[in-house]
């Protein structure tokens, strides 16, 4: 068990890592396909960037070169008019493209145009302007078009800048990216915090299931252990698995229990047969000499010798001991001589008809229910299972109140015939409960305390069952024989 404990551990702790690797490899893989979605987006816009600011310097110079209309003649709010129409003619081609022209001696802007853009304004704004006049002032005489970029929140400003030879002005471009540093905005930051989430409540039932993997193993341990000094102990319920493994140690401790008891009680009914077998046998032949002196005795009193009521007493009482003597014979060796296939509910009314006087001197009706099912039939003695039905009926009677009932039920159950006899008594002693199959134990004053006893063993040989069901609203005996011969 230590080794199995060890092996879960080992097992919780590689699943909690490999939780937390997984997760810590989609954060890295979600950064890196982020990295280089943004790389790929400012790349494109500085492309279109530097491509539309160099058509725009072109068409500058081209347009100031009229020859009937010079641009550097016109008033500035004009050259603004004539140069908004000629970039917005130029930006119309690249798409989310804004931009114009940047005066530089006047560190002004003309001809801003945003044709592709769902939101124009009239100008850049301020901090935009001042990053057109330091990208134009680094440009110098190098005459190249030069691209910038500028993190402005989590959108990126993509600025191209074309020089102008001789005119003393640029050509500028802007591309926004909005949220390109972040594309998914702040559902990315929850993403990564649900991934990370998702490691630590892994990681958490992995601990989780290690714990009560413990705990339950434990449990069932130390539950084991103590079933071994203490056979009446048993497993507290628990959920799960182990719980239901529980439940099984419990049902397997009360099976064990019940068959030692079961191999106790046959083992003191086979010792008590013996010795009552002995007994009986030993006692039956000085029976016979005390009948024959009485009925000896008995003829001489018919001649008038001696009075007849007193020998017949004695011979009665002869009589009970011998009948006594005859069910310890049963009991010690019970015989089915004429087992055969046979209906059993014949049996059921002849037992009912044997008790009929007792049943009349209490006023117990006695009702037999069958359930209007096909009348069963097993392989039995007939006589045999006659006397134990007549036992549980006697028993019923007696436990029966006054102008009481006592119910007989007959059924087939798949392979076996169930009879069952209830009373409405008060129900049998807890004290007494244990004890009720045992030999000589009786709560009755006439009894022998072998009725049941010889009932029980009657039905073992038969292969069945006898079993009793009680509590404050009477008792009820079930018996149980098997159909055929061998089955159950």
């Amino acid at each position: 068990m230590r080794w199995s404990l060890d092996s879960l551990r080992l097992q919780a702790a590689v699943i909690g890592l490999a939780s937390l690797s997984m997760a810590a490899l989609a954060v890295i893989l979600i950064q890196d396909a982020l990295s280089r979605a943004e790389q790929t987006l400012l790349r494109e816009a500085a492309q279109q960037s530097t491509s539309a600011a160099s058509e725009l310097g072109q068409q500058f110079r081209e347009r100031a070169s009229v020859e009937e209309d010079p641009l550097a003649a016109l008033p500035i709010e004009a050259q603004d008019l004539s140069l908004r129409g000629l970039s917005g003619a130029v930006l119309r081609a690249y798409e989310g493209v804004e931009g114009g022209f940047l005066l530089l001696s006047e560190r002004r802007v003309v001809g801003y145009s945003a044709p592709t853009r769902a939101e124009t304004k009239l100008a850049p704004t301020e901090d935009e302007l001042q990053m057109l006049l330091q990208i134009a002032a680094g440009l110098g005489d190098s005459g190249r078009t030069a691209t910038h970029q500028l993190a402005q929140g989590t959108d990126w400003l993509v600025f191209g800048v074309a020089p102008i030879e001789n005119a003393g002005s640029v050509a500028w471009t802007l591309k926004r990216l909005p949220g390109a540093r972040d594309p998914v905005g702040e559902r990315r930051r929850w993403w990564l915090a649900g991934l990370v989430l998702s490691a630590l409540v892994g990681l958490g039932g992995v601990i989780s299931i290690g714990v009560r993997l413990r705990r339950g193993a434990d449990a069932v341990s130390a539950g084991l252990a103590r079933l071994e000094s203490d056979l009446g102990h048993r497993l507290p319920a628990m959920g799960g698995d182990f719980g239901r493994i529980a439940a099984a140690v419990n049902r397997t401790a009360e099976r064990r229990a019940a068959l030692e008891a079961t191999v106790r009680q046959q083992d003191r009914l086979a010792a008590l047969g013996k010795v009552v077998a002995g007994v009986a046998h030993e006692i039956r032949n000085p029976l016979n000499s005390i009948r024959l002196g009485l009925e000896f005795l008995q003829r001489r009193m018919e001649k008038g010798t001696a009075r007849v009521e007193e020998v017949r007493g004695a011979m009665d009482e002869v009589d009970r001991l011998d009948r006594i003597l005859a069910r310890l014979l049963a009991f010690g060796r019970p015989a089915l001589e004429d087992r055969v296939l046979q209906p059993i509910a014949p049996l059921v009314d002849r037992a009912v008809a044997m008790v009929h006087t007792q049943s009349e001197q209490k006023r117990v009706s006695i009702l037999v229910e069958d359930g209007g099912a096909p009348p069963p039939e097993a392989d039995v003695d007939g006589l045999q299972v006659e006397q134990v039905l007549v036992n549980l009926l006697l028993n019923a009677i007696d436990a029966s109140p006054d102008g009481g009932t006592v119910r007989v039920g007959l059924f087939r159950e798949d392979a076996s015939v169930r009879i069952a006899v209830s009373d409405h008594g008060s129900g049998i002693p807890e004290g007494a409960r244990e004890h009720v199959f045992d030999p000589y134990f009786t709560t009755r004053d006439s009894g022998t305390g072998l009725g049941l006893a010889v009932s029980r063993e009657v039905v073992a040989h038969h292969g069945g069952s006898l079993w009793f069901d009680t509590d404050a609203r009477g008792t009820t005996f079930t018996l149980r024989l098997p159909v055929r011969r061998g089955g159950r």
